[in-house]
């Protein structure tokens, strides 16, 4: 979207599973092509500046992941403004998270991604699961800086969350294993907690808060952590802890 506005496209998307969850608006989803070509990013976390002198004469088809808040800084009021969650996705995720809202002054919604990452054959890639100690280190931090705090908690692995994090009157566990009921979970809460991958990259970066991440992600020197650059992943606010 920030790169069809800066050169005066309009921007697409092609049918996949992201519609299910969000009305991008003004997004046209069905559209013809002529005269096009395709941009590849180079790496999946580290910006290409590349992208900022398309050819205007070809109608452009941009392949990857582009996970870099350095593509949409510029127009990201734009970009939340324009990821609308369905009713159906975030009806009751917006109940499930006002529902606290008498109780406790600050809301903090936490990811915890180990599923895929836990698997071997991931981990000997770069792929990571955070400590527990970061796990309290970041619930910590948010303790000592707000009062009343309520930790929302959603994961994969809700039976590891539950053993291991649970028995606080400070914390609660999501009941959605609906991925856009998560995601719009997340993006309602005050701040944010996450732990691996780009899922809870984005429940973060929508909610818009101070957001704590596990800096043990990619792990140094893996074939993951070769394909980023995390000055160019991690927007520069975030808090990165261990």
């Amino acid at each position: 979207m920030s790169s069809a506005k800066r050169l005066n496209y309009t921007a697409f998307v092609r049918p996949n599973n992201v519609l299910d969850y969000f009305v991008l608006v003004p997004i046209t989803s069905e559209i013809t092509l002529t005269n096009g070509k395709t941009f590849f990013e180079h790496m999946y976390a580290k910006y290409d500046s590349n992208i900022e002198s398309l050819d205007t004469n070809y109608n452009w088809t941009l392949s990857g992941y582009y996970q870099s808040w350095k593509y949409f800084y510029k127009d990201k009021n734009l970009i939340r403004r324009s990821f609308k969650f369905r009713p159906n996705t975030s009806k009751a995720a917006r109940q499930f998270v006002d529902g606290f809202r008498d109780k406790y002054k600050t809301i903090v919604g936490m990811h915890v991604r180990r599923g895929d990452m836990a698997i071997q054959k991931n981990e000997l890639i770069g792929y990571t699961t955070a400590s527990l100690r970061y796990i309290h280190k970041s619930m910590n931090y948010f303790r000592d800086r707000y009062n009343n705090t309520l930790f929302v908690i959603c994961s994969d692995d809700m039976s590891w969350c539950k053993e291991n994090i649970g028995g606080n009157n400070d914390t609660v566990f999501s009941n959605f294993d609906n991925p856009g009921s998560v995601m719009a979970m997340l993006s309602f809460c005050d701040h944010v907690i996450i732990t691996s991958g780009t899922f809870g990259w984005w429940g973060a970066w929508l909610a818009g808060g101070n957001v704590v991440y596990f800096k043990g992600y990619p792990r140094p020197g893996s074939v993951i952590d070769k394909g980023m650059c995390r000055e160019d992943y991690y927007p520069p606010q975030w808090i990165g802890m261990d």
